[in-house]
């Protein structure tokens, strides 16, 4: 099936090789769902934009819940990635989306956000053939058509079966001791574990899945949410990084009554690109350089009682089962004796604010433990047992 999405004042010629819905036809059936006079597309093109990707949208999503959709491709500029991606979005994961752009090296997080979509290089402007995009276009027609039929054969397959649930993780590098045991020893103990990086949108694909009921618990650095880190986009929220969370940070697992264990790693640090581009402000502040494109900034006494009320505001109003498990050694590989971001004051602060803001007076415990400690990690496991024992999930 070919949809016509132009929005210019021309409409595309039918195609009498497949079944081919002109553009009219979409926004009458777009019309018709909202209650509206027929649509008329306004001359500027930047509102037809937006009035094109709101009506293929509409046709997309009707055409999954009539189970008709196997795939979505679609290729264009500027124009065409920034129409494309929304309706490609309401797609579920695992049903194949793939964009041709010439903007796909760029920045891209807009235009995928947390979900699965694939973006491709065109290499050239996508204004006809020529022999570099007849090789660029046959090469996204064959991944394309690969995805689909990959995803047709595995389709009655359950990558849940045999398993108590799915447990989503989530993690930064400094923090990979303590996931390791965390992740081997819920496996152990029957347990599915999908595990996130902490760069901001990592936390927000979590949360996605766990509102389309991928995951049933989980851990802020371990658990049926179980983060280890969750909380560290706080740290790049309330400061000022590039890898920040937002305002909306478990609202979702509230939501969805999803228990979770959460911990505190990696608020030590903010996260920016190379030394040069930290903001003049933060120049003179203790930065280590963790590779060519990333520095991280130590955190302040001040900058961690931030942290600890934005956390603690969210946690006292959830009726979610919580269990907080606070390292009081440290709460990443820099934060340790010896390493560049020990500071006992500034985690010491976060730690005890936490524990006088945090309400959940009989789900909170200080563990004698750096995070990367094994015994630190086991202790945020038996946490998640129990709260898993009293709170059983249903899969779904």
């Amino acid at each position: 099936m070919i949809v016509d999405v132009s929005a210019g004042q021309k409409e595309t010629k039918s195609l009498s090789d497949f079944k081919f819905v002109t553009r009219n036809e979409l926004l009458v059936c777009y019309s018709e769902s909202v209650g509206e006079n027929p649509i008329v597309l306004p001359d500027d093109r930047g509102k037809a934009v937006g009035v094109m990707s709101k009506a293929l949208q509409h046709f997309i999503r009707k055409a999954q819940a009539d189970g008709v959709v196997a795939g979505a491709i679609g290729l264009g500029g500027t124009g065409g990635t920034s129409l494309l991606p929304t309706p490609f979005r309401s797609l579920p994961l695992g049903v194949p989306k793939l964009i041709v752009s010439t903007i796909a090296s760029g920045q891209t997080e807009p235009y995928v956000k947390t979900s699965d979509l694939v973006l491709l290089p065109s290499i050239v402007d996508i204004c006809g053939i020529n022999n570099v995009s007849r090789v660029v276009l046959s090469n996204a027609g064959a991944a394309f058509a690969g995805m689909v039929i990959g995803r047709l054969e595995r389709f009655q397959e359950s990558c849940n079966e045999g398993k108590k649930g799915t447990v989503g993780i989530t993690m930064y590098g400094v923090t990979t001791p303590c996931v390791n045991v965390v992740n081997e020893r819920l496996k152990k103990e029957g347990y599915e574990t999908l595990i996130f990086h902490a760069t901001g949108v990592g936390g927000k694909a979590m949360e996605s899945l766990v509102r389309e009921g991928y995951i049933q618990v989980a851990d802020y650095v371990v658990g049926g949410v179980m983060p280890c880190d969750s909380s560290r986009f706080y740290a790049d929220y309330v400061v000022g990084g590039v890898m920040p969370c937002d305002s909306s940070r478990f609202y979702v697992i509230i939501e969805k009554k999803i228990p979770f264990v959460l911990s505190v790693g990696a608020l030590d640090m903010v996260t920016f690109g190379p030394k040069h581009a930290v903001p003049t402000n933060f120049q003179k502040r203790k930065i280590h350089i963790h590779n060519a494109q990333i520095s991280a900034l130590r955190t302040t006494v001040d900058e961690n009682k931030k942290f600890a009320g934005f956390i603690a505001d969210k946690l006292n109003k959830s009726a979610t089962k919580i269990c907080v498990c606070l390292p009081q050694k440290g709460v990443s590989a820099l934060d340790a004796p010896g390493k560049p971001f020990y500071d006992p004051e500034a985690t010491g602060t976060l730690l005890n604010e936490l524990q006088t803001l945090i309400q959940i007076n009989e789900d909170r415990q200080v563990c004698p433990y750096h995070i990367n400690d094994p015994e630190f990690a086991n202790a945020l496991v038996d946490s998640f047992m129990e709260i898993c024992s009293k709170n059983p999930t249903k899969r779904s």
